[in-house]
């Protein structure tokens, strides 16, 4: 009697992990797949930032490592700007800002931003519950829409895309609680010359938008036109003049 019992809470066990096992593998199944060619862990981009034509600094994008969230892996992305020596004794910037990217899908988990600039201090975090479709920024819910992006994940999956000259893409996005339809228009594909070399390079105009309205400047981005859809880029018109980004340096 003992001897079947055992058998019996044998098979139960197995019963058990099999069907745990399948509701993972499930679950899994039901998430996007995005291929990824463009990035992987051990990736830096290093940029010079100029001001009105001006050096003041430097911005480095990394894909750091992988790590789980929510119970799903995750790359683990930062993005940190600093002002140089002789801008700090004027203006002193020194922002990072974290985020956490579904490893398979290309969507955000979490942001963490850190902001420096000046007498300015900020710390800001926005955890995204992509199952409930639901944003938590200062205590409080935002309904987001499904897959959405935060403003640094939406650059790594715009990577991801096949891109051609003519092709609009909207991405879903939220930013400190709000949500933004971005709208990323490829212009044409231009040669550009960076620190790092020359490139040819998809020229895109992204849009951020919120109910209708255009909320920001618009930026434009300079993709390498291959599989790796470098940022080698980035500018922005803003109302204290024209910011840009150029590649430096790359470590892949």
């Amino acid at each position: 009697m003992a001897k079947k019992n055992r058998i019996i809470y044998l098979i139960f066990i197995l019963f058990l992990i099999f069907y745990s096992s399948s509701i993972d593998c499930l679950a899994n199944s039901l998430w996007r797949k995005v291929e990824n060619r463009a990035f992987r862990v051990g990736e830096k981009l290093t940029y010079i930032v100029k001001w009105k034509g001006v050096v003041g600094g430097t911005a480095v994008m990394r894909v750091k490592k992988i790590v789980k969230i929510s119970g799903r892996d995750a790359y683990y992305v930062t993005l940190s700007t600093r002002s140089s020596r002789f801008f700090d004794i004027f203006y002193k910037i020194r922002d990072l800002i974290e985020s956490y990217i579904d490893k398979q899908g290309i969507f955000t988990w979490k942001q963490r931003k850190k902001l420096r600039e000046g007498k300015y201090r900020s710390n800001k975090e926005t955890i995204y519950d992509q199952e409930k479709h639901q944003a938590l920024y200062k205590g409080k819910k935002t309904d987001i829409p499904v897959y959405v992006q935060d403003s640094l994940s939406s650059i790594y999956y715009l990577r991801t895309q096949e891109l051609n000259k003519g092709d609009s893409l909207i991405i879903d996005a939220n930013d400190d609680g709000k949500n933004y339809s971005v709208e990323v228009k490829v212009i044409g594909i231009e040669k550009v010359a960076t620190p790092f070399g020359k490139f040819k390079a998809l020229k895109t105009e992204v849009i951020w938008k919120r109910e209708g309205k255009i909320h920001t400047e618009t930026s434009q981005i300079w993709l390498s036109n291959d599989q790796r859809k470098i940022p080698v880029k980035i500018e922005r018109q803003s109302k204290t003049g024209k910011i840009t980004m150029l590649l430096k340096k790359a470590k892949f």
